[in-house]
């Protein structure tokens, strides 16, 4: 396989949030690098101190079989709107802090590996997930579970052994998501803007409502279907190599058929320099996986909405187009 200010909230210890510019995240080949990890290269860090392995696929998928010795973080429980709505985060910073470090057992020093079934969404929710919040050795696997189990690597099942907790300190890098605001701004200055729907399109056209959490272990329904108006409308799978999740196959499709879906997009107003906000039902998954393919592609300017059409769709006052 190739290697293909917000209102700071008080903690026990201190937040730090990152302001800087995208230069932080690379783009091309630099960004496969820092951020993806072939299936050899991640099992020759199995069982090594200070790694990590992060399932982000469902509890169920997690119990049937996993990586020995990983952790199961669902990428589409890691939103919870109630703390969208009240700091503009996935999880309020303090909430972050104790859920990556009890929980995940994971701290600032941890290189993390984030895998799903192969198909690339989960593994991209928990790789955003984690940046986001200042893991910077973070990376997805690629060719995930079903990669790993073909070359005959190990696996387990069962709930999986808690793991040690640790002191995680967030660094939040703000610079890489959207608030609702800033899309609101983006749907009238579409001469620096560019917001891309990556969900089915049963959900862009507002036929399909989907839940996700409101507060741990409450779900709710979206209340409103459809669109964010002038969202251009590019499923996941346009960029992904194995929506299907089978064995070795890459995440993202190979760069030139990668520039065949830039180019299309390029004719519906996709430029360079503007700014590029992603978003889809939750942000943490086909969201996130659009923005790590768009900076494949080169793109500097992105942004993940992290409220995605979960905020969006429970907000009467905002527009909505089907």
């Amino acid at each position: 396989m190739k290697k293909l200010k917000a209102t700071a909230v008080a903690l026990a210890g201190a937040v730090a949030f990152s302001m800087g510019s995208y230069a932080d995240v690379p783009t091309g080949k630099d960004f496969a690098k820092k951020f993806i990890i072939s299936v050899d290269g991640a099992h020759n860090l199995l069982g090594k101190p200070n790694v990590r392995f992060v399932d982000g696929d469902s509890p169920k998928k997690f119990k049937e079989k996993h990586i020995p010795g990983s952790v199961n973080a669902f990428a589409h429980d890691l939103h919870l709107l109630e703390d969208i709505r009240k700091c503009g985060l996935p999880m309020c910073p303090d909430r972050a802090a104790k859920f990556i470090g009890q929980e995940l057992g994971i701290d600032n020093n941890t290189h993390v590996v984030a895998y799903d079934d192969g198909r690339g969404p989960n593994a991209s929710g928990v790789w955003f997930f984690l940046y986001l919040y200042g893991v910077d050795n973070v990376q997805m696997m690629d060719g995930g579970l079903a990669t790993w189990e073909a070359k005959g690597y190990p696996v387990e099942s069962g709930e999986g052994k808690k793991p040690s907790p640790k002191k995680f300190t967030p660094h939040i890098r703000k610079d890489i998501i959207a608030t609702k605001e800033e899309v609101l701004k983006a749907i009238k200055d579409k001469n620096h803007y560019f917001i891309l729907d990556a969900r089915r399109f049963q959900e862009y056209t507002g036929k399909t409502l989907l839940q996700a959490l409101e507060s741990p272990g409450k779900h709710i329904t979206v209340k409103r279907g459809g669109h964010i108006p002038g969202a251009v409308f590019a499923e996941w799978k346009k960029f992904a190599g194995n929506p299907s999740g089978k064995p070795n196959k890459h995440l993202f499709k190979k760069m030139k058929r990668l520039k065949k879906v830039a180019k299309k997009l390029k004719r519906k107003g996709l430029t360079p320099e503007k700014t590029v906000i992603t978003y889809c039902h939750v942000g943490l998954g086909r969201g996130s996986f659009v923005f790590a393919a768009m900076k494949l592609l080169g793109f500097k300017n992105v942004k993940v909405y992290v409220g995605s059409w979960d905020e969006w769709g429970n907000d009467p006052n905002v527009p909505i187009e089907k």
